[in-house]
């Protein structure tokens, strides 16, 4: 596995020299762009491109995006999200677009993996709202160039567990499209370890945070009650080879914020990554 960090933790920030350092001082070579902008503007292919040599510098290969959920960062609590799966036509061909230029951006910095959400709604997403996606992937994969690869993401709803993940993804090529497994989704929807063997002959990508199975927290592994160990020995036992990404939320903001800095969440996550990672062998 090659682990990665998620910029999701930074998304409020610029990716600037000083959250760049951060990757190398905490032993991350791999990163997952989250693909919101101003944080990663893929749509201005310049400043896309001094984010990605940057982490170059430093070391950090991009091996995979987040496809855009939202227009912009700093308007997304008002703003409509993005969806693939929308059965409004307009809205669902924008969103398509959005999707393409992101993942037409990864593909110009040399390929790797489009993480994509299905965005079904707890109820009443099939078949519409299923059909719609699936006419979005097949047109992404027009779209977008064969050096990068989607990973559907399993969700914390029950529309988005791993059986209805996969049941999108093998529908398409196997050299195009895969399962992205939410660890921290899994363990508020189903068994984690089942989901991984369910999922393994797919399973291209990994997302990595921990909850107490009740919300999406974005937790440091350790903060809540999925077992590591376990689920990294599964990951081994499948012989998944993928990236192990850790995405976090920044907790750093507000009130009474647990940490007070980046600093000491990734402190955090690097010696429980080290402890599971060794104790799991």
């Amino acid at each position: 596995m090659e682990i990665s960090l998620s910029t999701h933790l930074f998304v409020f920030n610029p990716l600037d020299e000083t959250v760049a350092a951060l990757f190398p001082r905490f032993g991350f070579s791999a990163a997952e762009l989250w693909a919101m902008p101003p944080h990663f503007p893929f749509g201005d292919v310049a400043s896309a491109d001094r984010i990605a040599e940057l982490l170059a510098s430093k070391g950090v290969r991009v091996a995979s995006a987040h496809a855009p959920l939202y227009p912009d960062v700093r308007t997304c609590k008002k703003d409509r999200w993005y969806s693939l799966s929308s059965e409004e036509e307009e809205h669902r061909r924008s969103s398509v677009a959005a999707t393409a230029q992101a993942g037409n951006w990864l593909s110009h910095n040399g390929g790797g993996t489009l993480v994509l959400h299905t965005t079904f709604p707890a109820e009443n997403w099939y078949p519409r709202r299923w059909a719609a996606f699936l006419s979005s992937l097949d047109e992404l994969l027009s779209l977008v160039p064969w050096n990068v690869r989607f990973a559907v993401e399993n969700t914390p709803l029950a529309s988005g567990r791993s059986e209805v993940v996969l049941d999108v993804v093998r529908r398409h090529p196997r050299k195009r499209v895969g399962v992205c497994l939410d660890l921290g989704h899994a363990n508020i929807q189903e068994n984690i370890l089942d989901a991984i063997r369910a999922t393994s002959d797919r399973l291209i990508h990994v997302h990595a945070s921990d909850n107490h199975a009740v919300r999406d927290d974005h937790f440091v592994p350790g903060r809540g009650s999925i077992a590591w160990e376990k689920a990294i020995d599964v990951l081994r036992e499948v012989g998944f080879d993928g990236p192990f990404t850790v995405e976090l939320r920044d907790y750093t903001r507000g009130d009474d914020a647990p940490y007070g800095s980046f600093e000491e969440i990734l402190d955090e996550c690097r010696n429980a990554l080290d402890r599971y990672l060794v104790g799991s062998r």
